[in-house]
């Protein structure tokens, strides 16, 4: 599939943004946050502006992104629109434990209540967005059963990156949300080797034999390619990326999105100025976070491109 930036900062933003409120609401419930009553409202401005970013940016992908509002209306059956009720419903719970949590303080039961409700409407969300993909049978490496549990888990390593270094910054320490941290990255690095594993090891989800029932007459190849230009099925569906620079950017994703920002996060942990090497982490994060998605949708074959000669 074509990685469109738009939909590369909507699963990357979203991410950080809905893991972090989680982990807010989670770290609340156990009152292992700090007491000032500015900490919270903060820290839920930040993960609904970077969820904010994301939604915002996947109606870049659209042609015609004014009429994106519609895409409520199919809760039903799609799980786009799902994602999109989600979103919305995340947000008022989310700004009510940041008020309470102002006006009554962090051993209000309420405040921990409702911070467990945003918490759980955050992790919703995500869900969501992974069923997006996770649900298109056409394309082998989304519909497996690592699809919806590495976002999931992807989007707990980010929040917590981005907690351990709220806190770092706030209190000059992040030992809690730094360990945390250190173990969702291990967490999400070896849900994703055992994710590239299993594609790796997957039979083809269909051939050109098999497409056209002509198996039984051996090897099966198109008299003329179906059109003499790039098309549509091309342009979306048709990216190409070779195994050698798959490998490499394999590579890049272990040590840039989950190896140097879990260090960074170990240093936060044991006191290595934690008001640098959390914030780091966090950078280094994003951004191998950004090389994974896109070669997570670069990776992706659809089965419509078995006719011009792809293997899927």
């Amino acid at each position: 599939m074509t990685p469109a930036s738009s939909v590369l900062l909507l699963t990357t933003l979203t991410g950080f943004g809905y893991g972090l409120l989680a982990w807010l609401g989670l770290f609340a419930a156990a009152r292992a946050l700090p007491v000032s009553p500015w900490f919270v409202p903060v820290g839920v401005i930040v993960a609904l502006a970077c969820a904010s970013g994301g939604l915002l940016a996947s109606t870049l992908h659209l042609g015609r992104p004014e009429r994106a509002w519609r895409a409520f209306s199919q809760w039903r059956s799609s799980w786009l629109s799902r994602e999109g009720v989600a979103s919305m419903l995340t947000y008022p719970p989310a700004l009510i434990f940041a008020g309470l949590w102002f006006l009554l303080g962090p051993d209000a039961l309420a405040t921990r209540l409702v911070g467990l409700v945003a918490a759980a409407m955050g992790i919703g969300t995500v869900y969501c967005t992974a069923m997006i993909y996770a649900s298109l049978k056409p394309i082998r490496q989304w519909h497996n059963p690592h699809t919806a549990p590495d976002y999931l888990i992807f989007a707990a390593f980010s929040g917590a990156m981005l907690l351990a270094a709220l806190i770092g910054i706030w209190t000059g320490q992040a030992r809690g949300a730094g360990l945390i941290a250190v173990l969702a990255a291990i967490a999400a690095g070896v849900a994703k080797l055992a994710y590239w594993r299993f594609i790796d090891a997957q039979k083809p989800l269909a051939t050109l034999a098999s497409a056209t029932g002509l198996s039984a007459f051996g090897t099966v190849r198109p008299l003329d390619q179906p059109h003499f230009t790039e098309n549509y099925i091309l342009r979306e569906m048709g990216y190409q990326i070779a195994r050698k620079h798959a490998a490499k950017l394999r590579r890049l994703i272990l040590v840039l999105a989950f190896g140097a920002p879990g260090i960074l996060a170990l240093l936060a942990t044991i006191g290595v100025v934690p008001m640098v090497s959390a914030p780091l982490a966090v950078v280094l994060a994003a951004v191998g976070l950004l090389v994974e998605r896109w070669l997570f949708f670069a990776e992706a074959t659809h089965v419509s491109t078995i006719y011009y000669g792809r293997a899927v």
